[in-house]
């Protein structure tokens, strides 16, 4: 197994998509005009129909690449170090941007949330809860998409086993998994049916992610990974049929196509700029950016005394972006994954230093 630094690319490249997305909401909100979006929507996304796949296409891009990179380190971890491992890595940071949003929100500060927010609109959101209750506004609403991943999550943990002995195995589970759910789960009459579709739907994307893994890791034949793909692809394209409200964005499957084949070939590439330390180094901040880019956008025009989005609170929000972003990996993410690996390691540790313990007392004897 290799460290896939094309990847990073991606990840780099899903984010800034994600952001500018969110920017375009935030300029509309605000009830102005963004040149730089009129323009390139004018002069390639419209013209390409693909106005509407933008925020699209970096969360795709997220979930193909996590499939993928799951797959690596759950070919290599037991159910329970992989799910500690996962849980360490986006829960420290998520809690963290969780309590400073709602803090800033009961302070009546602007950070994208427009209700009264109490206590249990808090823990609702700590255990991402407020997606099936409803009542319970959302503090951050991108991490909707931690729900699809802990779902993807427990199912790997689940299939680790099989996953070493029979690699086949799992990728026919679930296709087999996805299809019976997408039949019981037609109701999105309420909060609680409405998201949990929504995991049934984006499930595949990350399925597909997981076969470009083991093909990579050689332990399932192209020809299989391919058909299972198209197996996961064909139950997308049915959840998008049968729902009107996920993901109901026209041409979305043939956009998950077109990035599983971005994933397959960037994975391959190498070159000083793509294993750079730079690149290396924002890519690990990609998931803090894509936690506080939302509330920084919209706490900027406070900040600034302005009532609206302007060119300098938007340019004003990617400093600080950048800033908050790399003071949370910094301080809370790296911290927390290097704290649980160092306990990881106590008793490897232990181990190790026994011998030198007894070989010190040995000589002091002599």
């Amino acid at each position: 197994m290799r460290y896939l630094h094309g990847l990073n690319v991606l990840r780099i490249l899903a984010s800034v998509v994600v952001f500018y997305d969110h920017s375009r909401g935030w300029f509309a909100f605000g009830g102005q005009r963004w040149y730089v979006d009129e323009t390139l929507t004018d002069t390639v996304l419209g013209p390409l129909h693909l106005d509407a796949l933008v925020g699209a296409f970096g969360i795709a891009t997220f979930f193909v690449v996590s499939g993928l990179v799951i797959t690596y380190s759950a070919h290599r971890e037991s159910p329970g170090r992989f799910l500690a491992r996962r849980a360490v890595r986006i829960l420290p940071v998520l809690w963290v941007v969780l309590l400073a949003v709602w803090f800033l929100t009961r302070a009546g500060i602007p950070v994208g949330v427009f209700e009264r927010v109490d206590t249990g609109d808090l823990f609702a959101n700590l255990t991402l809860a407020n997606f099936f209750l409803s009542g319970h506004p959302g503090l951050d609403l991108v991490t909707w998409t931690l729900v699809v991943q802990i779902a993807y999550y427990l199912f790997v943990a689940a299939t680790i086993p099989l996953l070493r002995r029979w690699p086949w195995l799992p990728p026919a589970l679930a296709v087999a998994l996805v299809a019976v759910l997408l039949s019981v789960a037609a109701d999105e009459s309420t909060t609680a049916t409405h998201m949990v579709r929504v995991v049934i739907t984006f499930l595949p994307i990350l399925f597909i992610g997981q076969l470009i893994g083991l093909v990579q890791l050689g332990v399932l034949h192209p020809f299989a990974g391919v058909a299972y793909g198209v197996c996961q692809w064909l139950l997308l394209v049915r959840a998008d049929l049968t729902s009107d409200l996920t993901p109901a964005i026209p041409g979305y499957g043939q956009m998950v196509v077109c990035i599983a084949l971005l994933v397959i070939v960037c994975a391959r590439l190498t070159g000083r700029l793509v294993a750079g330390r730079w690149t290396r180094g924002v890519a690990n901040r990609t998931y803090a950016v894509f936690l506080v880019h939302v509330p920084v956008l919209y706490v900027t025009p406070h900040l600034l005394s302005t009532t609206t989005g302007t060119t300098m609170a938007f340019f004003v929000a990617i400093a600080g972006t950048a800033v908050v972003a790399d003071l949370l990996y910094r301080l809370v993410e790296a911290p927390a994954a290097r704290w649980y690996r160092r306990w990881e390691n106590r008793g490897q540790d232990s181990a190790e230093r026994a011998p030198d313990d007894l070989a010190g007392r040995a000589e002091a004897t002599r």
